[in-house]
């Protein structure tokens, strides 16, 4: 839908009611009671009630079943939340479509990272960019593809930046990759293979393994990895993704973390950890920037797009 004919939808709504019954309509409806949403939206339960009372007037139907304390939707409340859901969106859209004709940051950029970029790009790039733009303000939010993927597309996110592997066959994204990065392990530096030029896969394996979850591609790289050298598959010890976990776990045993080479290179570089060969040879680490298809970001936005693709 054109910019234009949103914007005119939008207005035909807000001539039927006020956008704030909307936003206390979706927080009635994400919380347990309507005691608990007028606390998460700092408004008196009694305000709240009389917003809700208001907007089912306004529309000439009722939104909720009363159960005592709860509040239940109706099949066309919870219609009136999905659409509720999207003109906020479309509403922040239009915030950012102004700043951008006034070539503006709309003050606030909001982004997805995965673990593997958490510690390795996105400190690098938050350095740029936080000190020379004071002024807007960037949340970051770390998970997975798939975890992070629903706040995109709900526009909670600006964009992600992640492994997009799952994403190949989705029309509605724009991907952009960005440069791959090899998988490297470490040791503590008093680590028995910590002198090791060349260990072997039998040497690796006596130690526990440790690092990230990755992306599909690696799953497959373990069983192949297994049949053509006629062994079980590779098989880490411990799979967390907080890395700051992991090298504390390398520092005070023998266990050997692996994860991309530049995050550990940083560790090394404070001597905390010893990088090692990889004697198990592996895909590389592959982050993109994922953004929604056809949705206009913010000039801050798009500067923080760029940092990542220069770092």
């Amino acid at each position: 839908m054109a910019f234009f004919d949103i914007f005119i939808n939008i207005i035909n709504i807000l001539a039927m009611f006020e956008l704030r019954h909307i936003r206390h309509l979706l927080a009635v409806a994400s919380h347990s009671t309507v005691q608990a949403a007028a606390d998460a939206i700092h408004l008196t339960q009694p305000a709240l009630t009389q917003s809700l009372a208001r907007l089912e007037e306004a529309i000439g139907a009722q939104l909720f079943d009363r159960r005592g304390r709860r509040l239940e939707l109706t099949e066309l409340g919870e219609r009136m939340v999905a659409r509720g859901e999207q003109l906020l969106r479309h509403v922040r859209d239009m915030e950012e479509e102004v700043a951008l004709w006034k070539g503006m940051g709309t003050g606030e950029v909001a982004i997805g990272i995965d673990p593997e970029t958490e510690l390795s790009l996105l400190p690098g790039v938050l350095e740029a960019f936080v000190p020379a733009h004071p002024g807007v303000e960037v949340t970051v939010r770390s998970g997975h593809t798939d975890a992070l993927l629903p706040a995109l597309l709900r526009g909670d996110l600006h964009f992600l930046v992640a492994d997009a592997e799952i994403l190949s066959e989705r029309d509605d994204l724009d991907i952009q990759a960005l440069a791959a990065e090899p998988i490297a392990v470490a040791v503590r530096p008093g680590h028995p293979l910590a002198g090791k030029r060349h260990p072997e896969p039998p040497e690796v394996a006596a130690y526990p393994l440790a690092g990230a979850s990755t992306a599909p591609r690696f799953d497959r790289w373990k069983v192949e990895r297994g049949r053509r050298e006629d062994a079980d598959p590779f098989l880490p010890s411990l799979i967390c993704d907080n890395y700051e976990v992991l090298i504390l776990l390398a520092e005070r045993s023998d266990a050997i973390v692996f994860g991309p080479r530049d995050l550990l290179l940083n560790y090394q570089d404070g001597g905390r950890l010893k990088l090692m060969p990889w004697p198990l040879e592996g895909p590389d680490i592959q982050p993109s920037v994922i953004r929604s298809r056809g949705r206009h970001l913010s000039p801050a936005a798009e500067q923080l797009i760029e940092l990542f693709v220069a770092t």
